[in-house]
Order: C-alpha cells, then sequence, then structure tokens
C-alpha cells in the first residue's frame, strides 16, 4: 500500500506487485493504498494500476482486487457530497455497477412505491431533505444451494 502510493506520486501509470505469498492480500494493499476520491479534485493525482509481479497466483489476486474494489465503491459512496450522491443517483449508481451480473436485479423503488408499502419511518426520514426518497432493493440469485435460507442486508445508503 505504502509503495503503490509513493509511486503514485512519481507519477508512473503502472506498478508491479510481488504477492510476498498471499496475493490477495497484496492486491487488496496495493488497490485500496491507491484509491483516493479525486471527482472534485481540479488537480488530479495519476491513475496507477497494480499488477501481479508473475502468474503463479492470479486467481487470488484476482480475488483481492474485487474484494478491494468494493470497499473502494462503499468509501467513494461515503466520501462524495450528499449534493452529489442524492438517493437517485447512489441508486442509479449501483444499478449501473451490478448491470452486468445476471444474477443479480436491482429495483429502484420510488416514493409511491414506499407510500403503498406503509413505510411511515422511512418515508417522515426523507421528509428532512429537498431530494425525493429512494428504496434500493437488490436480489442476488447466485447461491451454491438454493434451499439455504436468504442473507439480507440492511441499511442506508
Amino acid at each position: 500500500s505504502v509503495g503503490c502510493r509513493q509511486i503514485q506520486d512519481l507519477e508512473i501509470p503502472c506498478v508491479e506487485v510481488d504477492p510476498c505469498g498471499d496475493a490477495q492480500a497484496a492486491a487488496e494493499g496495493a488497490v485500496l493504498g491507491l484509491h483516493e476520491y479525486n471527482e472534485l479534485k481540479q488537480k488530479k493525482k495519476t491513475v496507477v494500476t497494480p499488477q501481479l509481479h508473475g502468474s503463479a497466483e492470479s486467481d487470488a489476486w484476482q480475488k483481492g482486487v474485487i474484494y478491494a474494489e468494493g470497499q473502494n465503491l462503499a468509501r467513494y459512496l461515503m466520501e462524495a457530497p450528499a449534493n452529489c450522491i442524492t438517493p437517485i443517483k447512489f441508486a442509479e449508481h449501483i444499478e449501473q455497477k451490478l448491470r452486468s451480473f445476471s444474477n443479480v436485479k436491482v429495483h429502484i423503488r420510488p416514493e409511491s412505491w414506499i407510500a403503498t408499502q406503509q413505510m411511515g419511518a422511512f418515508l417522515s426520514v426523507a421528509k428532512g431533505s429537498a431530494e425525493p426518497p429512494i428504496f434500493l432493493e437488490i436480489h442476488y440469485s447466485g447461491g451454491a444451494n438454493t434451499n439455504d435460507s436468504p442473507l439480507v442486508f440492511v441499511g442506508k445508503g
């Protein structure tokens, strides 16, 4: 992570990372270390692409990259100002990120749907904003065993 950030300061576009016996951890550290919220900055840092040095642990490396990119997506959504990530922009961003997965369905529920579901507490909290509320529903149907109980995550965006 620290080494990759130093390479970024040198404005070198690509760095090969030695996995040091744990390619997944090396990938996560490299990708997480290079994350920076640049959207509103006039002077943006050079985008550095970390790559695995060698090819022995490429599956583990790719898994680490995917984990880190997921964490960086959460960081991006968290760090963006509220006027840039409104409820609808949040939902559209997530829908765009998940569009390519055939086993994931995204439903963006408008205020009228929320009212018909009698989600009064949700609506009353949303009244504190000029932006209309959105209820984002994500369905994942890719579990190995279809008889397993569903796993549900609930939270605020």
